[in-house]
């Protein structure tokens, strides 16, 4: 009866720690649930093999789950560790915003002391019969060795009526794989810290390949449409965690939804500009997407090329601009202080060559904060307005704005929102993906809100003739971004009708 109760605790603490691991992809929403049988299992289990002391358990079980956060958690956002820990300067900049960021990991850090203290209990109740572990952990690392994938499909997978009898791979949930330690992202680990340990030297071009990025260019969307004289007046616009779906036929519902906030801009849009939709791939975070944009760079070692060390890209569409009689001008809807590897968005944009520039500083003077995430920001929509009547002012001009209100961590201000009027009756009517992701319509919301302000804008004014809306990379948040392509970001291109 003792060996039984030795067995059933084991089996116990071992769904515990399995639980442990899965915890950020099971609750955040993950679209694939990898059970990674390594780092903190594999040397839990080789502990088990020689003590079950609970002291050394408690202490190993602290020190995994600090390494395991500490190297995998920022893992699992575009930016890897290396220029994570570049971005701790956003915590001094608005300290207040980041309290209930601390609240969770307080609360975190409770939650993971009781299932620690629940484990002890475990260990100290098995110390009797030590012998029993060290055979089950032995049989359990056999089994991380030799265990095959394992997939699990949903009763929405088995095809039926209605779904047209397709093919069950065609609707795969979700699988659940057995991995071995090689598969926990050391290899992804090495190659960053290899790219970021040679940053600041060189710049890669822009590049999507068919293979990697299901899309084949040398040239970013800004460079390919914007950088000749063709117009006077050229607007770029980066959305923030503007993603492209994963599932193409709920993609092509958000673009028939943005197609028709276009439509209903009435006359003054529609037969004065049209309207076109593209895809591009993205490499990284916000600022590589800057640098995708502006200098037809590929990654942020390139970024920091460009700022830290003053290497020269292949294009500079800023400089092509000022050398062509065009005023420049960049806005950010956040302080100048932010901005990657410890530099500044001010920097960035003064070495790009802007002429004129402003930020929250300059437009927190004349409109009120926006509170949607942790930056320091104004409402978007107020720094396209300020672009816009900046443009007026000038003949020609090439102006660039990079929004924020829809940078993780998101939370939709409903009441206090510019367009939300409409929300809960757009909610009914948009889509399948969204009914099981609130925080995801709530972003696309937003995205489709600040879209539809500049759709109005434009309509009012009729200023620009050229205006490219792209997004900088898909929504990194735990609990959307198994939604979306990990590929590519959507575009819009309104050109003014000849």
């Amino acid at each position: 009866m003792q060996h039984f109760s030795a067995i059933l605790k084991l089996i116990l603490l071992v769904t515990i720690q399995l639980m442990i691991e899965q915890a950020p992809q099971l609750i955040l929403g993950h679209p694939e649930i990898t059970i990674n049988l390594s780092f903190i299992f594999v040397i839990n289990c080789l502990l088990l093999l020689f003590t079950s002391h609970y002291k050394w358990f408690y202490i190993l079980q602290f020190i995994s789950l600090a390494i395991y956060a500490i190297v995998l958690v920022p893992q699992l956002f575009f930016f890897n560790m290396f220029n994570f820990y570049a971005r701790m300067n956003y915590i001094f900049l608005s300290p207040g915003n980041f309290i209930i960021a601390f609240v969770y990991l307080l609360i975190a850090a409770a939650a993971i002391s009781g299932i620690v203290w629940v484990q002890v209990k475990l260990i100290k109740s098995m110390r009797r019969q030590i012998y029993v572990v060290p055979v089950f952990a032995i049989m359990l690392l056999i089994a991380e060795l030799v265990a095959p994938v394992i997939t699990i499909l949903s009763s929405r997978a088995i095809p039926n009526a209605a779904t047209n009898n397709e093919s069950a791979s065609f609707f795969t949930w979700r699988k659940l794989y057995i991995s071995y330690i090689g598969k926990n992202k050391i290899n992804v680990i090495h190659s960053d810290y290899y790219k970021y340990s040679k940053g600041k030297t060189s710049i890669t071009p822009y590049q999507c390949n068919t293979t990697e990025d299901e899309i084949a260019t040398t040239l970013a969307p800004t460079i390919q449409y914007l950088q000749d004289t063709n117009a006077n007046k050229d607007f770029l616009l980066l959305m923030e965690s503007w993603g492209e779906l994963a599932e193409p036929k709920e993609q092509e519902k958000l673009i028939n939804h943005i197609k028709t906030l276009f439509k209903q801009q009435g006359s003054n849009l529609t037969n004065n500009y049209s309207l076109e939709f593209g895809r591009t791939c993205f490499h990284g975070n916000t600022s590589s997407a800057e640098g995708r944009e502006l200098l037809n760079m590929n990654d942020e070692e390139s970024y920091r090329a460009f700022l830290e060390r003053n290497v020269k890209p292949p294009h500079n569409i800023t400089e092509f601009k000022n050398k062509n009689g065009y005023h420049t001008i960049a806005g950010f809807t956040a302080s100048k202080q932010y901005g990657s590897n410890m530099s500044n968005a001010e920097g960035f944009r003064r070495a790009l060559g802007f002429k004129s520039r402003f930020y929250y500083e300059e437009l927190s003077k004349h409109y009120k904060d926006n509170k949607e995430n942790t930056y320091q920001a104004v409402f978007d929509e107020n720094l396209i307005d300020s672009i816009l009547n900046e443009s007026k002012r000038y003949e020609k001009v090439f102006a660039y704005a990079l929004t924020i209100n829809t940078h993780t961590p998101f939370r939709f201000d409903v009441k206090n929102n510019i367009d939300g009027k409409h929300y809960y009756k757009i909610k009914r009517e948009l889509f399948k993906s969204f009914k099981e992701n609130q925080q995801a319509y709530d972003q696309f919301y937003r995205i489709a809100s600040i879209i539809k302000h500049t759709f109005k804008r434009v309509a009012e004014s009729k200023d620009f003739d050229r205006i490219l809306i792209i997004g900088d990379h898909a929504n990194p948040d735990f609990r959307t971004r198994g939604l979306y392509n990990m590929k590519t970001v959507p575009y819009l291109i309104i050109r003014r009708k000849k």
